[in-house]
């Protein structure tokens, strides 16, 4: 690029970190100060996420201190959550429920789910009962927040605390709250499907599933021969309508 200017960096180095490639992101991080670009909360953001692929803890703190001591940044809630969830995700329990003891900005449920999710994520780096402590809060600041009461009852479940958990499902009864069910949408020939968890959505579910997964094929075996494409590509979409018309039957 003949000009480049922080966002440009901030964008590749964010690029980078999405997908894993934290080692690079790094290098792309001190290019940029190389380049006498000074770096703004995007770019720090960016870095401290690249830091939670590979973690590097150490890398990540280092990093979290020179944005607020050497460039004057105040860190915002994302990049405290980042650096929860770095330090949680690594299995440093205690060292993340000290960190959000001590932000600068007070933190919010986000931050507080984070370090939930991560006591999850390691249950036997729990000794001090952060966990427990971490419900508490986040029940607090969310008393409606059907996720929050779903979390509890599954880290009680994952712990074999079978009672805790049914109070808790209990608790969840008697507030009214139910948990939303999952569902995924396909298009098909203009017109929208759902399918909801726990729903019957015909007589039979599956059969229409198929019926549907048949239409797109044809629709794409249709596209397929207006645009003159290949007659192996043609042929490797008639393969998928025969499987899928297979499955119909069984």
């Amino acid at each position: 690029m003949p000009l480049r200017n922080v966002w440009t960096w901030s964008a590749m180095i964010l690029g980078l970190a999405q997908h894993g490639l934290a080692c690079n992101a790094i290098e792309l991080f001190d290019e940029m100060k190389h380049a006498f670009v000074e770096p703004n909360y995007v770019t720090f953001l960016g870095v401290i996420s690249a830091c939670i692929h590979v973690g590097l803890v150490d890398v990540g703190f280092r990093l979290f201190h020179e944005m607020v001591e050497q460039h004057g940044i105040k860190p915002r809630m994302c990049h405290c959550n980042a650096m929860v969830y770095l330090l949680g995700c690594n299995g440093h329990l205690q060292e993340a429920y000290n960190f959000v003891q001590r932000m600068p900005i007070e933190p919010d449920a986000v931050v507080w789910r984070t370090l939930l999710s991560t006591c999850q994520l390691h249950p036997e780096k729990d000794e001090t009962g952060i966990g427990q402590e971490v419900k508490r809060r986040l029940l607090e600041l969310e008393p409606r927040r059907v996720g929050n009461y779903v979390m509890a009852a599954n880290m009680y479940s994952d712990q074999g605390s079978w009672d805790e958990a049914a109070r808790v499902r209990r608790r969840m009864r008697e507030e009214g709250l139910r948990k939303a069910p999952g569902e995924s949408c396909i298009e098909v020939g203009g017109g929208m499907h759902r399918f909801i968890s726990g729903d019957n959505y015909c007589n039979n579910g599956y059969e229409t599933i198929i019926t549907i997964i048949v239409i797109m094929v044809k629709e794409t075996i249709v596209s397929l021969k207006k645009r003159c494409i290949s007659a192996t590509t043609v042929l490797f979409a008639r393969k998928r309508f025969i499987f899928a018309s297979f499955l119909s039957t069984v």
